[in-house]
């Protein structure tokens, strides 16, 4: 995609959040917030305006965005499976925070209709043969609207979210290391596993990170697979159905912030 085209795009669905955010009822409503002319950010989005590095330099500087935000690469085809990537920051006027995800120390109280998620940032899952911690008290919340966590590409219920860390290169390029980790824990029965999904378990007092496949032909199988492509030094692991009943399930990975 072409700079003027991500310009365009990126507009439209910062708009979408600060109107869900801020309560507009309108685009009309969130220019007039910020004296914006309707007709000119309406032609900035639909390809019928210029939208040139200064015009979007001095209309981020006037509703207080940061700096470069329109030229960064705010969503990415979820559709594709890819990872959502999330390299801004609404703030000032605008308020809204996208990344860096906003953490909030535990006794820290945010917006009323805001949801908090627990954050263990002592704990990592790797990704390759694992490593020796478990969930213990939150160190930190995570305190963000539930509306940005849609827009972020995440269905479950925020109740059941905790937010880890990633260890390792074997994940990679979906998780790198040291990535914060959206883990749905409610969906960690080994008979209903989401096949082809990306669970975090912990197995032999080690907590791990793999995609997991389910095959039926025959005797029931399980693959545990990396997504790094050097199968020479992330080789996947085959097991029984008697030895996946051994591995306690943690959760089911909803979403990865991939730091490269």
């Amino acid at each position: 995609m072409d700079k003027i085209a991500l310009r365009r795009r990126n507009l439209r669905t910062a708009i979408d959040a600060a109107n869900k955010k801020l309560g507009f009822k309108s685009d009309i409503a969130f220019c007039e917030h910020y004296d914006l002319n309707a007709s000119h950010i309406s032609q900035l989005i639909n390809g019928h305006g210029s939208f040139g590095e200064r015009a979007a330099r001095n209309l981020e500087k006037k509703i207080g965005w940061q700096e470069g935000l329109l030229d960064q690469q705010i969503i990415s085809d979820i559709e594709s499976n890819e990872t959502l990537k999330i390299n801004t920051n609404l703030q000032s006027s605008g308020d809204i925070h996208f990344a860096p995800v906003e953490f909030r120390s535990a006794d820290t109280i945010g917006r009323p209709t805001n949801v908090r998620i627990p954050i263990f940032k002592d704990v990592k899952a790797s990704c390759g043969t694992g490593i020796t911690n478990f969930l213990e008290d939150a160190s930190e919340y995570l305190d963000i609207d539930p509306q940005i966590l849609k827009l972020m590409g995440i269905q479950t219920s925020p109740a059941n979210l905790r937010i880890i860390y990633s260890a390792e290169y074997s994940m990679y390029p979906t998780v790198a290391p040291d990535s914060p980790l959206f883990v749905d824990v409610s969906d960690r029965d080994p008979d209903t596993l989401k096949n082809g999904n990306v669970y975090v378990f912990t197995h032999n007092h080690e907590l791990r990170m793999k995609r997991i496949f389910v095959s039926y032909s025959g005797s029931k199988t399980v693959k545990l697979t990396s997504d790094n492509p050097d199968k020479l030094r992330y080789p996947d692991e085959f097991i029984t159905n008697e030895q996946l009943n051994e591995i306690n399930f943690v959760g089911r990975l909803e979403l990865a912030l991939v730091k490269p």
